[in-house]
């Protein structure tokens, strides 16, 4: 587990280093070295923010999960206001802080999870949804949509979705409650006519090539122009006429400049996230860890298909970014936690299965507690498994 960890890490931070390259590329023609310095900056942040997180039990959480939710649905309001949040492109999503714009939504994403995670933990098993919990978080879904910023409430659905399906509630009612939120989705999609201008363009882009499919199709030829190994990083032409390619369709740019071969190492790191995380969940110490692990972890690999798949016209277009490559400083700041928060899990579990000889040596007549199964209030049987003793 120490070295699945640690490459998790590594992992996360070859992706934003590829990252910085990718940025740089898409802006130096307009911006010289002024986002690459801001790029450099946000890889910086993130890095204290994963050392940060993976240095905090996770049992802390729990503790603060309220406060961590009423700071994000605070934060959520303000940018609503006029003249508080920042309206960009149509949209208020943005707060400035003075040395950075920080996204409240982004954080909503780690709140949503680990908010529904602690009240899942709560729950005896075989019981129904914590609908509570779940109200709340549709609370901050709703304040997201509104902004709007569909991609994100869609992001953070595949979030809970993933606690969810980590829990131990009915199966029913996470078929039930599954169903549901997919005919929702599928329903503000086609009532918003924007949406559904984006999945009718998705079928065929190539009628509208010069309206709404432009960004379609033109990300489409810069995949094509680089072939098997790419122009080349910072000598791709046809990324320069592909609409938001530092953030939302930056996948193309990788196909153009490193090819179909630097496109398969992106998806090979996020295949590796996916089974880290998934394994780590596996192994996780406690009901709460194992619903935090599996959101996180679901969060972060849907959020990437969905990128990459928009990008090679395989998806329609959601306004997503590619996670530890787009352009964004609070995506990668939020991503970092993730992997904080997954780092320190594995910790925890490690630590869990180190004590299980010492409760399996107790005296005659007594049963040993496994290490990592839950309590009625979710936590960890032996508390040596999350104190780290």
């Amino acid at each position: 587990m120490t070295a699945l960890r640690t490459n998790l890490f590594f992992v996360a931070l070859a992706l934003s280093l590829l990252g910085v390259v990718m940025v740089y590329s898409a802006t130096y023609r307009f911006s010289g070295t002024e986002v690459l310095l801001v790029r450099l900056a946000h890889l910086g942040l993130g890095i204290g923010v994963f050392f940060v997180v993976s240095r905090i039990r996770y049992t802390l959480w729990r503790k603060h999960a309220n406060v961590l939710y009423g700071v994000v649905f605070v934060a959520l309001v303000l940018v609503l206001i006029p003249g508080v949040g920042m309206r960009i492109n149509g949209s208020s999503r943005w707060l400035d802080v003075g040395f950075m714009s920080l996204q409240p939504s982004e954080f909503a994403k780690i709140a949503a999870v680990v908010f529904l995670s602690c009240a899942l933990a709560r729950q005896k098993p075989g019981s129904g949804l914590p609908l509570k919990a779940l109200a709340a978080v549709a609370v901050l879904f709703g304040l997201v949509l509104i902004e709007p910023d569909f991609g994100t409430s869609v992001v953070l659905l595949m979030g809970v979705a993933g606690a969810l399906w980590a829990s131990e509630v009915r199966t029913k009612d996470l078929l039930l409650s599954g169903a549901a939120g997919v005919f929702a989705l599928a329903v503000m999609m086609l009532l918003a006519p924007y949406r559904r201008e984006r999945f009718l363009t998705f079928l065929d882009p190539w009628a509208v090539a010069d309206t709404s499919g432009y960004q379609n199709v033109q990300a489409m030829i810069a995949i094509k122009a680089g072939g098997v190994f790419g122009s080349g990083a910072g000598s791709g032409g046809q990324g320069a006429n592909v609409p938001e390619i530092d953030t939302d369709m930056i996948f193309a740019l990788v196909g153009e400049e490193l090819g179909v071969l630097g496109m398969i190492g992106v998806i090979a790191a996020f295949c590796f996230i996916a089974v880290a995380g998934v394994k780590i969940a596996l192994e996780a110490p406690s009901v709460m860890a194992r619903c935090v692990a599996a959101g996180i972890t679901t969060m972060l690999v849907l959020q990437a298909i969905f990128n990459m798949g928009a990008a090679m016209v395989v998806l329609p277009l959601a306004g997503i970014t590619l996670p530890f490559v787009s352009y964004g400083g609070s995506s990668l700041l939020v991503c970092f936690a993730a992997v904080g928060l997954l780092y320190r899990i594995s910790e925890d579990s490690e630590r869990a299965r180190e004590i299980k000889p010492r409760r399996s040596r107790r005296a005659p007549g007594r049963v040993p507690t496994r290490a990592d199964s839950r309590g009625r209030d979710g936590r960890a049987r032996d508390p040596r498994a999350v104190r780290g003793l």
